[in-house]
């Protein structure tokens, strides 16, 4: 059987297995509903400025000049600039926190995602590779109640771990963690760069979870392509 191949599946967190981009244009456009400094504004204009100083902000907390505490109270405050909003540091610093609230609060569980991964749990060991904070990936898995598919040990955070996919040394710090070979490993997430990209640089194989038929950019081809994560026991041929 194909599966037999893989002794390690290893799983992108933000859009492969929850969908982040849903919770995260909710939260913030439901932040801007709930305030009334912010409620008389245009909430796709606030997304889209918000959304671009956090695509600038992220940079600089991958490189590690800023914490992700201060880049999610510059990326609000930048935006609140930007759109002529003048409120007190303790009003914009409370807005942060129903935000980041909400954004949680967006993330439930899908009985379908636990039923898939704990079928592929008997079959492989599993891992997720996620970049960000570790407060929020350990959140994320909770909230998704993935927490019995997924132990702690095998969450690895790139703020723990100093690098951030598609820098090959997380790769690495996963295959040292499994104690496995880059050909025994499977790598699952949507992002063509940073997973795609960032776990073929090392000689794993990859699933891209390609939501919208789009055509790989680079001459890097992922071993297999999928347009739901659900197709992934068919193209293992697992039974389920």
């Amino acid at each position: 059987m194909l599966h037999e191949k893989y002794k390690v599946l290893l799983f992108d967190l933000d859009d492969t297995l929850f969908n982040h981009s849903y919770c995260y244009k909710k939260a913030v456009t439901d932040t801007v509903k709930f305030h009334d400094c912010l409620n008389h504004l245009d909430e796709e204009v606030f997304f889209k400025t918000f959304a671009k100083n956090n695509q600038q902000l992220w940079k600089e907390f991958q490189c590690k000049r800023i914490t992700f505490q201060e880049l999610t109270l510059k990326r609000l405050i930048s935006t609140l600039n930007q759109l002529y909003i003048n409120i007190s540091l303790e009003e914009t610093e409370s807005i942060n926190e129903f935000y980041h609230g909400n954004y949680l609060k967006n993330i439930v569980p899908d009985p379908q995602i636990q039923k898939l991964l704990k079928r592929l749990k008997g079959i492989f060991k599993m891992g997720i590779v996620t970049n960000g904070t570790s407060f929020n990936a350990y959140k994320k898995v909770q909230r998704l109640g993935l927490n019995d598919v997924f132990g702690d040990e095998y969450i690895i955070v790139s703020e723990e771990t100093g690098y951030s996919k598609p820098e090959p040394q997380i790769f690495y710090h996963v295959l040292e963690k499994f104690k496995i070979n880059p050909e025994e490993t499977l790598f699952v997430g949507d992002n063509y760069y940073t997973d795609i990209c960032g776990a073929s640089s090392i000689g794993m194989d990859t699933i891209w979870v390609n939501h919208f038929d789009l055509k790989p950019p680079t001459d890097t081809i992922p071993t297999y392509t999928v347009k739901s994560i659900f197709a992934i026991v068919e193209r293992l041929r697992i039974k389920i």
